[in-house]
């Protein structure tokens, strides 16, 4: 083989191998193949044989301490039937772990053909190709390039670019070694202006440098780096072309974006970017001239803003953001604590827009809280009455609460006790609800310690087995084609491949709960999704998709209860939580939260998985783990829920157990919620949440709290356990020391 080509691959291609496939069941060839067309003969069997079972169970073990004895066992077990697959990864991935890349090939080669998945194909693909040319099979690896075509690979977008950027890299360096420098120097420029994040492209040896590229190749550049979250990059990139006659626009408003929103390190050079945007006739000018006024509000020159909006609004009287104008009309003097001001900019606000915009309750809420703050008691109770209009437990709870408080600040003990009253009956159980147990037991003069107020019975009686045996679906009422493919479920899940028996299940669902008597839906929906791991389907069933559905007291006897608060991927969670000493509980509230328990969930920061973490803090655990980063399988329960553990446990520490600072950390930074503690120095546990200034993570942090809180009033019977948990969630003393760094 060309010694170019192989001096310039063979580390690069084999250290990539052995990280992607020497991970056992975390990292395989491809990604999870779901619904696979078997050329070889179905088994007859429901589930695979106790003894495949076992050894392949064994195998994925010893493939990294023993790879040659599992390549020989594997080669010679029998076909795995509906499910051969796994047979094909695992003899893939022991046969390069033992150095026998010819078999891998061939095994690559028979994944290939099989995938029905455009990604999984495309994956196993771009493997064998690798491989054969690090046999020296330089002409079966252009093959194969031919084979994987030119699209885009389907499925996530990381994925996508990640598989993108190595067929373009192997296709670089196969040119470069037979000489054809311009094929070369094309695909070199493809990856440096649309993939220039990804390893394929970082590794050394490419034809073409980023000073050989053009302005406009090299404006492209920044901007993809921009949309793959590498905001420091993507800046270092863009900043020389802040002036240039064509590109100007564009790139300012991509900097100023990183200034501000997105690095947010630098709100005067964002305000003096969006100012000349605004200024301008471009396409960006009424964004950027609302965005200049946020920009002065970082600075907290919120007057300058105001005047900002004030022309903003005269000059887009129909704007985008003319309803947030009215908004921060209010708010801005409100966080600067002109509560006179602020109480008359939100009185205008809901008397021009009504209760009914996202924005008409939190309005509602920061007007009664600035009565609180000027100890205007009766006012506040007065405004607060308007919050009732909107029911559920974090609005009407916390007018319920506000109210008690205020009623007992004027010596109306009846009145502050008839509030609880109202709070017990509609809402208890929730943070709200708990906060009111706190403040009765102060009127009443008791204890208000959270493990030591009233507590409502039946707590820790849930039970979460299946209400039916798998064994009785009603198979035979299925298509042949689904009977086959159900048959695949159940071997994938006693294989202990769970993620795969997803992947099979989720195409097919509706069919199958269509099959099962309409008294037993709900009975089969739970039972299916904790058979494979869809607990998301059943959260959604008995909520309707609202993360504020069923306020009243959990029936830990009903089935409803189980399916809205499961205890989803319990091995897993509890594996993870019991490693970093954190209750189980809490992962589960932040799994509702984010991702109402969908392991596949990527949000629009590029946020992965059922628990939602972003790949620039993932990179930075792994290192501290001494663990790998692969963003092909971290959205897997048993890779992720590991790392969020990790992270979790730490910023518990750092925020002294303290659990809803904890959620606000992990959701909006830790460096804002200790700015945020150090801001509002004053008053009680309770009354500094309500000061916190980001909306969405104030929300987010006491929704957290109120998860975690039905989780241990559904699932725990262990009081002592309970009780310092419920302590930590809502302690009487908010008194801590902060460190300075205060981490990630």
């Amino acid at each position: 083989m060309n010694e170019h080509i192989t001096g310039r691959l063979r580390e690069p291609f084999i250290a990539e191998c052995s990280w992607r496939l020497r991970l056992a069941r975390l990292i395989a060839l491809g990604v999870l193949l779901g619904g696979l067309l078997m050329s070889s003969p179905v088994l007859a069997q429901d589930e695979p044989p106790a003894e495949l079972t076992d050894a392949y169970a064994r195998w994925r073990v010893e493939v990294e301490t023993d790879p040659a004895r599992v390549l020989a066992e594997a080669q010679n077990a029998a076909d795995f039937g509906p499910v051969e697959e796994l047979r094909q990864h695992l003899v893939a991935e022991a046969a390069i772990a033992a150095g026998r890349l010819d078999v891998a090939v061939d095994a690559l080669a028979w994944l290939f053909d099989k995938a029905q998945d455009g990604t999984d194909r495309f994956a196993a693909g771009m493997d064998r190709a690798e491989l054969l040319v690090l046999l020296g099979r330089a002409d079966e690896a252009r093959a194969q390039l031919e084979d994987l075509g030119r699209a885009e690979p389907e499925g996530r977008r990381a994925d996508s670019r990640h598989l993108a950027a190595r067929r373009a890299r192997l296709r670089h360096d196969l040119a470069l070694a037979a000489g054809q420098g311009a094929a070369a120097s094309s695909y070199a420029r493809a990856l440096l202006t649309r993939y220039p994040a990804e390893d394929a492209t970082r590794r050394p040896g490419l034809s073409v440098g980023v000073g050989e590229l053009d302005d406009a190749a090299k404006v492209r550049r920044g901007l993809a780096l921009y949309e793959a979250w590498d905001y420091e990059e993507a800046r270092a990139a863009l900043e020389p072309f802040a002036d240039h006659k064509e590109h100007a626009a564009t790139v300012r408003w991509h900097l100023a974006d990183i200034a501000l929103n997105r690095l947010r390190d630098d709100p005067v050079l964002a305000e003096e970017l969006y100012g000349e945007l605004a200024a301008g006739r471009t396409r960006h000018a009424e964004a950027a001239h609302y965005q200049y006024a946020r920009a002065q509000m970082r600075q907290e020159r919120y007057d300058d803003a105001l005047d900002t909006l004030e022309a903003y609004q005269a000059r887009y009287p129909r704007g985008t953001w003319s309803e947030a104008v009215d908004y921060y009309r209010g708010w801005l003097p409100y966080d600067h604590r002109e509560n006179e001001r602020a109480i008359q900019g939100f009185e205008q606000y809901i008397d021009k827009r009504g209760y009914r915009t996202a924005r008409s309750s939190l309005v509602i809420g920061f007007w009664a809280w600035a009565h609180i703050r000027e100890q205007q008691w009766q006012k506040a109770i007065e405004v607060y009455e308007r919050l009732h209009r909107y029911g559920n437990m974090l609005v009407e709870g916390k007018a319920l609460y506000w109210q008690a408080y205020a009623h007992l600040q004027l010596e109306e003990r009846e009145q502050a006790i008839a509030r609880l009253d109202r709070l017990r009956q509609r809402y208890p159980v929730t943070y709200y609800g708990m906060l009111g147990e706190q403040l009765r037991a102060t009127i009443e003069g008791k204890d208000p310690t959270a493990s030591k107020v009233w507590w409502p019975p039946g707590s820790g009686q849930a039970d979460d087995s299946p209400r039916v045996d798998i064994d009785d679906l009603p198979v035979a009422r299925l298509s042949a084609a689904d009977r086959e493919r159900w048959q695949k479920v159940r071997w994938f899940v006693a294989l202990g491949e769970p993620e795969r028996a997803r992947e099979a299940f989720l195409p097919m669902r509706r069919r199958v709960f269509a099959v099962v008597p309409a008294d037993q839906q709900r009975a089969w929906i739970h039972a299916l999704g904790q058979f494979v791991g869809d607990y998301h389907t059943m959260w959604n069933e008995v909520t309707g998709g609202s993360i504020s559905a069923m306020p009243r007291l959990p029936d830990t006897s009903a089935l409803e209860t189980v399916m809205a608060y499961p205890r989803a991927y319990r091995q897993v969670v509890e594996e993870a939580t019991s490693e970093f000493e954190l209750p189980p509980e809490l992962m589960w509230g932040i799994m509702r939260q984010e991702s109402r328990y969908r392991p596949g969930q990527i949000s629009h920061t590029d946020a992965v998985g059922a628990l939602q973490m972003i790949p620039a803090t993932a990179r930075r655990i792994a290192e501290e783990l001494h663990v790998d980063y692969n963003v092909r399988t971290f959205h897997r329960p048993e890779v992720g829920f590991r790392f969020s553990a990790f992270y979790m446990r730490r910023l518990l520490d750092v925020f002294a157990q303290r659990i809803v600072l904890m959620a606000g950390a992990y959701n909006s930074g830790p460096d804002v919620i200790k700015r945020w503690v150090e801001k509002n120095p004053g008053g009680d546990f309770a009354g500094l949440i309500e000061e916190f200034e980001y909306n969405e993570g104030r929300n987010y942090a006491r929704k957290v709290t109120e998860h975690m809180l039905r989780y241990l009033y559904i699932y725990e019977d262990d009081a002592e356990r309970r009780g310092m948990w419920l302590d930590r969630m809502f302690p009487l003393d908010r008194a801590i020391e902060l460190p300075d760094d205060v981490g990630y």
